[in-house]
């Protein structure tokens, strides 16, 4: 009964709720800022579209050692445009309660579970490229995608491929999503070219907040394909130009564990450079006349000196593959930050590269069209190698030997989710 009177208050209110614009700004390009009150409830939101497509537009997660300084402290610190708190933390240590990445390295002690949403990002090329997981899919940092900068956890997913979660917990002493609150959320578009973040005043006589179903659909009404919560309660607040643009709860800003931020403007080139070296790179033995090509096109051959130096390198996850004959070929990343010098010294062993693969490939799979970027699942209802339809062996309609039936069970098995969502992610 009590569960049945939950909901049915939580759709009263969900449907009560009707949210309109009574400010917009844009104080950088690609960063739209916008102002939501609905009077009735009352709620005031601030919202900020953000467009990840953007060459001048990064996006930050905290890293460990930023912990637990305010969202205005975190703002300043990197100098950021915009800047919203992250996830829900035990005070003791400032810990995550989900996963957290920052600075492209996991946070200690932090670990993510069925139970939370997961949002990681990357910068690839010109771009920014972020994903929101739905909670079902576990990840360990092995499982991220290579060259993840940041990742934050939250609670609970708000929207999934387009429509609000049908059911909240009300029963959750953390997220309250059945009760009105202050709370703060992210957002992606399906085409992962915008991310919003919303921050709702809450427990104040001109806001009292939003329910969880409530902000999920505001979201979904500005686009949002997936969204998920942020931490709630005191802890929510944004910050734009170095200043908050909400109320929080309490009066004044909490100190959290974790944020994301927005920076807006040219990102200075880096430079990527190293030795490639013989069997160590310790007492290095330099190679010369190895081609040294990075993943823009560019090459370079070692001289005697072994060494290789590529300029004006976008600030991504680099990659240079090293070729010498006598030696077997070497792929090799490293992160490449703006405006510094990063080294990344490559180690060749003698001997002959393996022959190419002949065997026929298997056939491609189509994209997945439910999820953000390259993350969500795999949908095509036949084998997640394969493609739609795809059996583990042959299509002569006869049963597999038994043996090899038990031996693909086992390692689905053994590998879980998080190997169906590196699939869908690939």
């Amino acid at each position: 009964m009590r569960c049945v009177l939950a909901t049915l208050l939580l759709a009263a209110s969900t449907a009560a709720a009707a949210p309109a614009r009574t400010a917009q700004s844009d104080p950088h390009p690609g960063i739209h800022h916008e102002t939501w009150v609905d009077a009735a409830v009352p709620a005031k939101i601030s919202l900020v579209r953000i467009d990840l497509t953007s060459a001048e537009i990064a996006v930050y997660a905290t890293k460990e050692s930023d912990r637990g300084i305010t969202t205005t402290g975190f703002s300043n610190r990197i100098a950021a445009q915009v800047a919203i708190n992250g996830d829900a933390f035990a005070i003791a240590g400032y810990r995550p309660r989900g996963l957290a990445v920052g600075d492209s390295t996991p946070w200690t002690n932090t670990a993510d579970t069925a139970q939370l949403p997961l949002m990681h990002l990357r910068r690839v090329g010109e771009r920014t490229v972020a994903v929101i997981e739905p909670p079902e899919l576990v990840f360990v940092p092995g499982d991220l995608p290579e060259g993840t900068q940041g990742a934050v956890s939250g609670r609970p997913l708000l929207v999934r491929s387009g429509a609000v979660e049908s059911s909240f917990d009300c029963a959750d002493p953390v997220t309250l999503a059945c009760q009105r609150a202050p709370r703060s959320a992210v957002g992606l578009s399906g085409d992962g070219n915008t991310m919003w973040l919303a921050t709702v005043d809450g427990w104040q006589s001109g806001s009292i907040g939003l329910t969880a179903a409530e902000l999920g659909s505001f979201l979904a009404g500005r686009g949002a394909a997936w969204a998920m919560a942020l931490d709630g309660g005191s802890s929510a607040a944004m910050v734009l130009d170095g200043a908050l643009v909400t109320s929080p709860s309490d009066g004044i800003e909490r100190t959290v564990a974790n944020h994301l931020g927005v920076k807006y403007g040219a990102l200075p080139r880096g430079e990527l450079v190293g030795l490639i070296c013989a069997n160590s790179v310790f007492n290095c033995t330099r190679l010369s006349g190895a081609v040294v090509t990075l993943d823009d096109g560019r090459a370079i051959t070692t001289a005697t000196d072994g060494f290789y130096d590529f300029q004006n390198v976008t600030p991504r996850l680099a990659c240079v593959i090293v070729r010498k004959t006598g030696y077997k070929t070497k792929k090799q990343c490293q992160t490449v930050d703006s405006g510094i010098q990063t080294y990344n010294s490559v180690v060749l062993e003698p001997g002959m590269d393996p022959p190419p693969d002949a065997s026929v490939p298997d056939a491609p799979r189509p994209p997945d069209a439910t999820s953000p970027g390259d993350g969500g699942f795999v949908t095509d209802g036949g084998n997640p190698e394969t493609g739609p339809g795809g059996g583990c062996c042959d299509s002569s309609g006869q049963d597999p030997p038994i043996l090899l039936v038990l031996l693909v069970s086992w390692l689905v098995f053994r590998r879980g989710t998080t190997r169906f969502a590196e699939l869908a992610r690939r």
